[in-house]
C-alpha cells in the first residue's frame, strides 16, 4: 500500500508534466511547476472554507484527533505487549496523512487540468488512471485498514452501552451502520467537517485520560477516582467534557477566523485539562 501511494505521486507527476508540456530538468524547475500549477491555492468551491497554510497544518495534525488526541487508539493499543508498538500510529500518520495526501493532490491537479469543470473528488478513477488495478486495490485496502480499527472501537463503545450483547454482534452492527451512512454523498463529501467535529467531541476525554494518567501522580491526586470511590459518574470528567465543548462551540459560533472548527481543538485540550485538574482537586480535598 505504501509503495502504491508513492507510485501515485511519481506516476501522477510524470503524467502532469506530459499533459502540460512543461520542461522539468532540475529540482528548481520541478518546484516551480508545483507552486504554479499544483499547490497554487485559489478560491474555494461553493460552501467550502478557503484553506490556508494553518488549515493544512492543523488538519494534518488533528485529522485523526478522535483517535490520537481523543485517546481512542487506547482501545486497540492497550492490548500491545510493548509500549513502542505505538510507533505504528506515528508511522501510519506520516505515510497516510503526508505522503499519500501529497500524491493525491498531484492526481487531483492532473484531473482538473484535463477537465477543469469536473471538481468531484472520486478516488477510484484517480487511482485507476495512475496505477491501474493496483491503484483500485490500494484504495480498497487503504479504506479497510482505516475502517477496521475504527469499527472495532465503535463496537467496544456499543458494548459498553449494551454489555449483554456480544462483541461480534455490536461490531457487525457498527460496521453496517457506517457502511449505510457512507453510501450517501451528502455525508461522504463532508468528511473534513465531520472528522473535525467528531474529534472535537472526543478531545476533552483524551485530555481527561492524559491528565489522570500522567499529571495526577505528580500533583499527588488519586488516579481512577470514580472507580476508587465506587462512583457511577465522575463529575469532574463530565464537567470538563461539557464545559469544554460549550466553550469550543461558542468560539466557533463567534465567527472569528482564528476560531474555526479546525483550530479550536488545541486551546480546548488545555481548557479540558485545566478544568479536570481543578475539579478533581476539589473533589479529593481532605483525602489522603
Amino acid at each position: 500500500m505504501v509503495l502504491v501511494f508513492l507510485a501515485f505521486g511519481i506516476v501522477g507527476m510524470r503524467q502532469f508534466i506530459e499533459v502540460t508540456g512543461a520542461e522539468v530538468n532540475s529540482l528548481s524547475s520541478l518546484w516551480e511547476l508545483c507552486t504554479t500549477h499544483i499547490w497554487k491555492g485559489g478560491d474555494p468551491l461553493p460552501g467550502q472554507v478557503k484553506f490556508t497554510f494553518w488549515h493544512v497544518t492543523f488538519f494534518a495534525w488533528f485529522a485523526n484527533m478522535a483517535m490520537h488526541v481523543g485517546m481512542s487508539d487506547l482501545s486497540v493499543l492497550r492490548f500491545a505487549k510493548k509500549s513502542w508498538y505505538g510507533a505504528a500510529s506515528a508511522s501510519g500518520m506520516y505515510v497516510g496523512h503526508f505522503m499519500a495526501w501529497l500524491a493525491a493532490s498531484i492526481l487531483y491537479a492532473l484531473q482538473l487540468h484535463i477537465d477543469p469543470a469536473n471538481t468531484d473528488v472520486l478516488p477510484g478513477p484517480l487511482a485507476y488512471r495512475a496505477a491501474g488495478v493496483a491503484g483500485l486495490l490500494c484504495v480498497i485496502v487503504a479504506g479497510w485498514t482505516t475502517a477496521n480499527p475504527t469499527i472495532y472501537r465503535a463496537g467496544l463503545a456499543f458494548q459498553a452501552i449494551m454489555p449483554k450483547k456480544s462483541r461480534f454482534a455490536v461490531t457487525i452492527f457498527a460496521g453496517l451502520l457506517a457502511t449505510f451512512a457512507g453510501m450517501f454523498p451528502a455525508i461522504a463529501m463532508r468528511l473534513l467537517g465531520f472528522v473535525a467535529l467528531y474529534g472535537l467531541v472526543l478531545m476533552p476525554m483524551g485530555a481527561v485520560v492524559f491528565a489522570d494518567f500522567w499529571i495526577f501522580p505528580k500533583l499527588e491526586l488519586r488516579q481512577h477516582y470514580a472507580e476508587h470511590r465506587g462512583l457511577s459518574i465522575n463529575w469532574a470528567a463530565g464537567a470538563a467534557w461539557l464545559v469544554t465543548l460549550a466553550v469550543c462551540v461558542a468560539l466557533v459560533k463567534s465567527g472569528h477566523p482564528a476560531f474555526q472548527l479546525y483550530f479550536v481543538a488545541l486551546p480546548g485540550w488545555f481548557i479540558a485539562t485545566g478544568i479536570y485538574i481543578v475539579l478533581s482537586k476539589l473533589m479529593q480535598k481532605g483525602e489522603a
